[in-house]
């Protein structure tokens, strides 16, 4: 009677072993691979670079553009930063411009330091290491079926599924028998659950009947892992060009989350660039980018998020967001990881019951954040090895559109 039950753990374990050995294989190949190939000079893109940063012009913000910095250097302060370092880090983002921008950076917070002691490490695109932890295959299955019963659902719904004829691993998602009085609806998710997320099941029943079309971008999804090789993902702006041609320049609104907030702004630019002006006949109407990563204030951030540990990080957002908070023990940590705290504060609790709230919350997404998505092997690589400023962040034209009222943040 006890042959079954071994047989099944055996086959299990050894299931599990393979799945190892695969996430290691790939993410050793991964670490070995060559630099990444630089894109082009972009003059716009460094023309705006500080500006959008907040560190020079009109709207520039002394303690805006001081966090920026310091998170470009991993929490490093900047009247600590040695100047040709400043220098460096300046240069891999704006290349021969960036004499100008160490001007500039200097007159908003002050002289660097003149001399260099020891290493200092700072954000540069393109050159992070590709750190990442195995994700049991229990956890694996359990994605995997949830995307199996999304696609269902869909199915259910009208939704009919295309495979992009330059990208085999992009498909769309798309009800056609829609309104026809408005634009289709374009939807680029994050990095994570993918149809499966949260956004499909609460938006689509909203939605109506309205014309709807997916972008499905499956290696998204947390977990998976390419057969051999990671730098075969599609970029950003891969996605974005497939996008654009799938479009065919008909207009549209958009709906982007996180990671999709990428593709979007890289989309928009490459749909807008000559139609700023309200008056003429716009591709996208409108826009709604749900926690977006698409600014130039956020590329330093995001860093902190893949380089530095949780517990150092999570001591920095404490101390910036809850005022007096003392350190936290790993009980309080766990504790905090497996109860979700509730993200929405109510504005009737006291400062001190808000402030306990907010501590949570931070603990708790720090840290979960860090195992499920950080440290995932794709997000790792896409976010280290595969992200360049120019092909997606911002240069005013989405701060255009937004005093146009077309798009919502």
């Amino acid at each position: 009677m006890n042959v079954l039950p071994r047989r099944v753990l055996g086959a299990y374990f050894v299931a599990e072993g393979t799945g190892f050995a695969h996430h290691w294989y790939v993410k050793r190949r991964a670490k070995k691979a060559p630099p990444p190939e630089l894109p082009p000079v972009d003059e716009e893109y460094g023309q705006n670079f500080m500006n959008l940063a907040r560190c020079q012009g009109q709207g520039s913000d002394p303690l805006a553009c001081a966090r920026f910095v310091r998170h470009a250097f991993f929490g490093a302060p900047p009247e600590a930063l040695p100047r040709e370092a400043v220098h460096t880090w300046l240069q891999s983002h704006l290349g021969a411009a960036s004499d100008d921008a160490l001007t500039a950076l200097e007159a908003t917070l002050g002289h660097f330091s003149p001399t260099r002691r020891g290493s200092t490490s700072f954000f540069v695109y393109g050159q992070g290491a590709v750190e990442a932890w195995y994700k049991p295959l229990l956890l694996r299955s359990f994605m995997e079926a949830q995307r199996f019963l999304a696609r269902r659902r869909l199915k259910q719904q009208g939704f009919r599924e295309t495979r992009d004829p330059t990208i085999p691993e992009l498909s769309y998602w798309e009800r056609c028998e829609g309104e026809t009085d408005e634009p289709p609806l374009l939807v680029l998710h994050g990095y994570g659950r993918g149809l499966a997320s949260p956004l499909f099941d609460g938006m689509l029943p909203a939605l109506g009947r309205r014309r709807v079309i997916i972008a499905d971008c499956g290696w998204l999804l947390v977990t998976r892992v390419p057969l051999r090789d990671l730098a075969t993902v599609p970029t950003v702006r891969q996605i974005a060009e497939a996008v654009a041609a799938r479009l065919e320049r008909q207009p549209v609104d958009i709906l982007a989350h996180s990671f999709g907030t990428a593709v979007a702004s890289a989309l928009i630019q490459k749909l807008e660039v000559h139609e700023v002006q309200p008056t003429k006949s716009a591709v996208v109407r409108r826009a709604v980018l749900m926690d977006p990563m698409c600014f130039v204030p956020g590329i330093s951030k995001q860093a902190q998020l893949l380089r530095r540990t949780p517990m150092d990080l999570t001591t920095e957002l404490l101390s910036e967001t809850v005022p007096g908070s003392s350190g936290f023990s790993m009980w309080e940590v766990l504790r905090n990881v497996v109860n979700r705290p509730d993200p929405c504060v109510s504005a009737s609790l006291d400062e001190e019951t808000a402030a306990a709230e907010r501590r949570k919350w931070i603990i708790h997404q720090t840290y979960f954040f860090n195992y499920f998505i950080f440290r995932d092997l794709v997000y790792s690589w896409v976010n280290n090895r595969a992200l360049f400023g120019p092909d997606y962040l911002d240069r005013g034209l989405l701060r255009e559109l937004n005093r146009q009222r077309r798009t919502s943040i």
